[in-house]
């Protein structure tokens, strides 16, 4: 699909100095009945597995280790995108984060609709949090690891939920979603104990575990030519999502997301791409439920990090209001066989804008005081649909974070 599945897990790089390499990304092709194919030829049949193990290190997390896989069943080549795909990703690391994660879709459900469902605990350590608002500072002299407070940015965070969505054409390109969640999370105001976080200080939140349950609703414009890495078309959405007491959350507060994505084809091989995203959160959520940024496929967080602003240091802002635009010209630079199994290459240079309002969104605003990161990728795809990427950028509060991850980013 067009947003970026699982990533594999990375350090945000804080300003100019990255402490953690990525030492092994390997991407291993699985048993299919039937090859899979490209784009230039026939529609890919049978099962295609494709596994990413994922190696690094982590100055506050620790070494980790994981493995995100993507099963992907094409039958016999009628489906599309394909009849069912298990995206299951395990990841750990030696100072306690603990990912388990299962991702399910079958857009081919009858006549009419799609299921999608989410299940996993995932625990992190050391979740960034840099404060609210569009010219919230970060000082890195507070972010050295040998410091009085070496988590001063940083908070605990564990989050078990299960979500599942349903969409129904009712037209040719139109499809209506209905979903829900439960989610419960579980926050460290002050990791380990050690010091003081600017979370503790400033957000108020306690360490008892809260709910923030969900329903939400939306309505889905979809011209893409494929799903993943298309070449031409429109994917729009907006979305709704209620969180009310009555279903057992701790806040009440709602969250709306319009999202306008277009492709265009500039000859045979090269697209430009782009997204604009619009968020605004009513009050009442709690500031840990401001990273999120809602999607029909898959949750995103940001404003910062592999799924929003690349270049910028991982949820870098945080606001009611949001707003994300993405440009990024991509190059089909080759198409072979290997092994029996079809490949492409991808190139991309790419740039990432994109602001917050503490209150709520300012539509006329929308164009000023962007923060921005811009650089390149590429991406190794196998058959139609696993795609393992690799991006680079940089901000002028950055080196060069590296992303490595799987997918497109939208």
């Amino acid at each position: 699909m067009t947003p970026a599945p699982p990533t594999a897990r990375r350090r945000w790089t804080r300003a100019g100095h990255g402490k953690a390499s990525s030492i092994l990304v390997l991407a291993l092709s699985g048993l299919s009945p039937s090859p899979a194919t490209s784009q230039m030829t026939a529609p890919p049949t049978g099962r295609e597995t494709g596994i990413l193990p994922a190696i690094n290190f982590d100055s506050d997390e620790g070494f980790g280790y994981g493995v995100i896989a993507e099963v992907y069943e094409y039958g016999d080549g009628q489906a599309n995108p394909y009849l069912w795909t298990v995206q299951p990703t395990v990841f750990l690391t030696t100072e306690g984060r603990r990912d388990y994660t299962v991702f399910i879709d079958a857009p081919q459900v009858g006549e009419h609709w799609r299921l999608s469902l989410f299940a996993g605990s995932e625990k992190q350590i050391a979740t960034p949090y840099y404060g609210l608002g569009n010219d919230a500072p970060y000082d890195p002299a507070l972010d050295a690891e040998d410091g009085p407070d070496p988590f001063y940015y940083r908070f605990g965070r564990t989050q078990a939920s299960l979500r599942l969505d349903a969409q129904r054409s009712v037209a040719a390109r139109m499809r209506l979603l209905a979903g829900a969640g439960l989610v419960r999370t579980s926050l460290v105001p002050v990791p380990e104990g050690r010091g003081t976080t600017l979370f503790a200080d400033s957000a108020g939140a306690g360490s008892d575990p809260t709910w923030s349950n969900y329903a939400r609703f939306g309505v889905i414009w979809d011209s893409r030519d494929r799903e993943t890495g298309p070449s031409r078309g429109v994917w729009t959405e907006f979305l709704v999502q209620v969180v009310p007491e009555f279903l057992g959350a701790a806040d009440s507060y709602t969250r709306w997301t319009f999202t306008d994505r277009r492709y265009f084809p500039l000859g045979s091989k090269l697209v430009l791409a782009y997204r604009a995203l619009l968020q605004d959160v009513s009050g009442g959520a709690p500031d840990h439920e401001l990273f999120l940024v809602q999607t029909s496929f898959k949750q995103q967080e940001g404003i910062g990090g592999a799924k929003t602003v690349r270049g910028l240091l991982k949820n870098r802002l945080v606001g009611r209001g949001v707003f994300v635009w993405n440009t990024e010209l991509r190059w089909r630079v080759a198409d072979f066989e290997l092994l029996g199994r079809s490949f492409h290459t991808v190139l991309s240079a790419f740039v990432d804008q994109g602001r917050v309002w503490e209150d709520g969104l300012a539509l006329r605003e929308v164009l000023e005081d962007l923060h921005r990161g811009w650089g390149g990728g590429v991406r190794l795809g196998m058959g139609e649909n696993f795609t393992v990427a690799l991006d680079a950028a940089t901000s002028e509060e950055t080196g060069l974070p590296i992303y490595i991850g799987l997918g497109y980013l939208f």
